[in-house]
C-alpha cells in the first residue's frame, strides 16, 4: 500500500511539472497560430471567401483556448489527474485547425501531439491521444478538402487565383472555389472515373495515419520503458528511504548509548561531542563515576565505517561500563574490554582507545593508551601533547599489552582526548588540519570554560575545511580538574513560565548564600529571567511542552569566581548573537531580548555558547 502511494505521488509530481511546461508550450503554439491568423487576414493563403469568413472566427477561438492554461498555471487544476488530457486536447485541436487551413503543410503537426505524450510517462495517455489524433485527422482532412487551402495534388486540378475557378482537363466546366463548388467538382470527377474521395482517403489519410501509427508505436514503447524506469526508481528509492530510516534509528540508538549530559561538579567538568561523518560511525566516548572520589573517561575509534563499526562501538562502551569498577587500573579495564570484544570478532575489527581515571581529591590522573592519539593536557595557553606509551589495539589479540602511567593535574588544568577525525580533517585541496594547528588553536587565547574551548576548536576546524565533505567522525572530550574550594548546585526545571519563579529563587538563594554584592545579585536575577524566558518562548516554541531547562551554579571561593551554566534541548539558539541595543533610546526597550542580553553581557566577565550533541549550552562567568 505504501509503495502504491509513493508511486502515485511520484506520478502526480511529474504530471504537475509536465502540465506546467505544457502550458507554456500551448502558449507558444498560440503565438504560432496567431502568425497564421495574421497571414490569413492579409490573404496569404489561397482560400475561398466563405472559408475565409468561417476560419477567421475559428482561429481566434482556438488561440483563446491555447492561452487559457496560463490563467490556471498556479491553480489546483495543474495537479488534477485529468488536466493533462485537456492540455493535450488543445494541441490536437490546434493542429486540426492548421490542417484544415493548410492540408499539405501542417501534416507533420500530428507528430507533435504524439510526441508530447512522452512528458507523462503513461502508455495509456499515449494511446488515448493516438486514437484522438486518428479521429481528428480524418475530420480535419475532410474539412480541409472543402474549406482549406487549395491543393492541386489533393484535387487533381488547377486553380486560377484571379478568377477563383477550378479547372480540370477531364471536365468541360469550371467550378467556383467554394465549399459547394469543390463538392460539385469532386462529384463530377467521380462520374468520369476519377474518384477523388477514395484517392484522398487512401493516399492522404492512410499515408498520414501510417506515419502517425509508426510514431505512436515508438512513443508508446518509450512511455512504457520510461514508466518501468520510474517504477523501478520508486522501488529503489523506497528501499533507500527504508534503509535511511533504519540508519536514522540506528543513529538514535548509537547516540543514546553515549552519555546524555555533561558532568560538572565542584571537582571536575567534562564536556564531549561527537559529529559522525555518516548516519552511524565508529567513534566513541564515555565517562562514569567509579566511586565518590574517582571518575573514568574513555575515547575510542573503531576501524571501518557504517553499521558494523557502530555495533562494535556500542559493544565497546557496554564492556567499558561493565569493567569500570572501583579498584581497577586503566590497563586492567582495557584488558577486560579487549577480552569482551575479542570474543566472536570474526571480522577482525579493532578499536584504538585511551582511558584515564582521575582522583578528584588530589588531581592524580592514571591512564593507559591502546594505540590512540596522545591527548593534550595543560592550562590556558600552556597546553601540550602528553607523552605516553602507544600500547596495543583492542580486539585484535586475545591478550592486550598496555601500560599504566600517571600524571598529576593542577587545579584548573584539563586533558583533551580526541580522535584522528580532528587532526585528519581535510580541506578542498586535500591538506590535513594536523596536530600542530590543533595545538595552536588550543593555545591561541585563554578560554573561560570548556564549552568556549570546544566551540573554538569546532569553528577553527570548520573554517579550515571550508565546506569540504567530512570524511571521518570528529570526536573530542575534555576533562577539567577544578581543585580548590568550590560550592556547587544544579537542578532541572520544566520549560514553562510557571518554573521561572523557582529558577529565580534558586539563583537568588545561591547569591545570598555566597554573599554576592547586592547590585550583582539583582542583575543576576534579571539575567536568569532573560535567559530562561528566551529559552521557553523561542527555543521551545515549536515543542509539545515537554522541554526542560537545566541550571548549574558554581562558586570558586579561592578564585572568587561564579559560573552559571544553562542547558536546554530546544532548537539551535545562541542568545549571545543578539546585537547590543542603544540603551539610551526608547526603541531599545521594545527590542525583544536585546536589552536583557545587553545586561547579561555587561555584568558577566565571560560568556560562551555552543551546540553540543543536540543541546544548547550557555556558560556565563563572573570574577569579583
Amino acid at each position: 500500500m505504501k509503495a502504491e502511494q509513493e508511486s502515485r505521488e511520484a506520478y502526480l509530481v511529474n504530471e504537475r511539472s509536465a502540465n506546467w511546461h505544457m502550458s507554456f508550450a500551448a502558449l507558444f503554439t498560440a503565438i504560432l497560430l496567431f502568425l497564421v491568423y495574421f497571414g490569413y487576414l492579409f490573404k496569404l493563403f489561397t482560400v475561398g471567401e466563405s472559408t475565409y469568413r468561417m476560419t477567421i472566427i475559428v482561429i481566434p477561438i482556438t488561440i483563446f483556448f491555447l492561452v487559457s492554461p496560463m490563467f490556471w498555471i498556479k491553480s489546483k487544476f495543474l495537479a488534477h489527474p485529468k488536466y493533462k488530457y485537456f492540455l493535450l486536447g488543445l494541441f490536437v485541436l490546434a493542429i486540426g485547425v492548421l490542417n484544415v487551413i493548410m492540408p499539405k503543410h501542417a501534416v507533420l503537426g500530428w507528430a507533435v501531439c504524439i510526441a508530447l505524450t512522452a512528458h507523462y510517462y503513461s502508455p495509456k495517455v499515449c494511446r488515448s491521444i493516438f486514437i484522438a489524433v486518428l479521429i481528428e485527422m480524418l475530420i480535419a482532412l475532410g474539412l480541409g478538402v472543402f474549406y482549406g487551402e487549395f491543393d492541386a495534388n489533393l484535387f487533381s486540378g488547377q486553380l486560377d487565383k484571379e478568377s477563383q475557378l477550378i479547372y480540370n482537363r477531364l471536365l468541360p466546366d469550371a467550378y467556383p472555389d467554394t465549399a459547394q463548388g469543390r463538392w460539385q467538382y469532386l462529384v463530377d470527377l467521380g462520374k468520369v472515373g476519377e474518384n477523388r474521395f477514395i484517392n484522398i482517403f487512401a493516399n492522404y489519410y492512410l499515408g498520414r495515419a501510417l506515419f502517425v501509427t509508426l510514431l505512436f508505436l515508438s512513443m508508446y514503447f518509450l512511455n512504457r520503458r520510461t514508466n518501468d524506469l520510474m517504477e523501478s526508481e520508486i522501488s529503489v528509492n523506497g528501499e533507500y528511504q527504508k534503509s535511511k530510516t533504519e540508519l536514522e534509528v540506528a543513529k538514535d540508538i548509537q547516540m543514546n548509548t553515549l552519555p546524555s549530559e555533561t558532568i560538572s561538579s565542584k571537582d571536575v567538568e567534562i564536556v564531549a561531542e561527537l559529529r559522525a561523518a555518516k548516519e552511524v560511525g565508529g567513534d566513541l566516548y564515555d565517562y562514569v563515576d567509579i566511586d565518590d572520589d574517582h571518575v573514568a573517561i574513555l575515547i575510542g575509534d573503531v576501524s571501518g565505517k557504517g553499521v558494523p563499526a557502530a555495533m562494535f562501538m556500542m559493544k565497546t562502551i557496554t564492556s567499558f561500563r561493565d569493567a569500570a569498577t572501583s579498584g581497577k587500573t586503566p590497563s586492567q579495564i582495557l584488558a577486560d574490554i579487549n577480552a569482551s570484544i575479542f570474543k566472536g570478532n570474526k571480522s577482525s575489527m579493532f578499536v584504538t582507545a585511551f582511558l584515564a581515571i582521575l582522583n578528584k581529591r588530589d588531581g592524580t590522573l592514571q591512564f593507559a593508551n591502546a594505540g590512540h592519539n596522545p591527548p593534550i593536557v595543560g592550562l590556558s595557553q600552556d597546553f601540550h601533547y602528553l607523552t605516553c606509551n602507544s600500547g596495543f589495539l583492542l580486539g585484535c589479540f586475545k591478550d592486550v599489552f598496555v601500560r599504566d602511567e600517571t600524571i598529576v593535574l593542577k587545579p584548573g588544568e584539563s586533558i583533551t582526548l580526541y580522535t584522528d577525525g580532528v587532526t585528519e580533517a581535510r580541506n578542498g585541496a586535500g591538506d590535513f588540519y594536523g596536530e600542530k594547528r590543533f595545538l595552536e588553536t588550543m593555545n591561541r587565547r585563554p578560554y573561560g570554560s570548556v564549552v568556549e574551548l570546544h566551540r573554538s576548536i569546532k569553528d577553527d576546524v570548520n573554517a579550515f575545511v571550508a565546506g569540504a565533505p567530512q570524511s571521518d567522525d570528529i570526536t573530542y572530550l575534555t576533562l577539567k580538574y577544578r581543585g580548590g574550594s568550590y560550592s556547587y548546585k544544579e537542578q532541572s526545571f520544566a520549560a514553562a513560565k510557571e518554573s521561572v519563579p523557582q529558577i529565580l529563587g534558586m539563583i537568588s538563594g545561591f547569591g545570598e548564600e555566597h554573599h554576592f554584592p547586592d547590585d550583582f545579585k539583582n542583575k543576576l536575577v534579571i539575567v536568569g529571567d532573560e535567559l530562561v524566558s528566551n529559552i521557553i518562548n523561542y527555543g521551545y516554541a515549536d515543542s509539545d511542552g515537554t522541554g526542560d531547562v537545566f541550571l548549574r551554579l558554581l562558586f570558586n571561593e579561592d578564585e572568587n569566581e561564579f559560573v552559571l551554566t544553562v542547558i536546554d534541548h530546544g532548537k539551535p539558539f545562541n542568545q549571545l548573537d543578539v546585537d547590543n541595543p542603544d540603551v539610551g533610546t526608547e526603541q531599545s526597550l521594545a527590542h525583544v531580548g536585546g536589552l536583557g542580553i545587553h545586561i547579561v553581557k555587561s555584568i558577566m566577565t565571560e560568556c560562551a555558547y555552543d551546540r553540543i550533541n543536540g543541546k544548547n549550552m550557555l556558560v556565563l562567568k563572573k570574577r569579583f
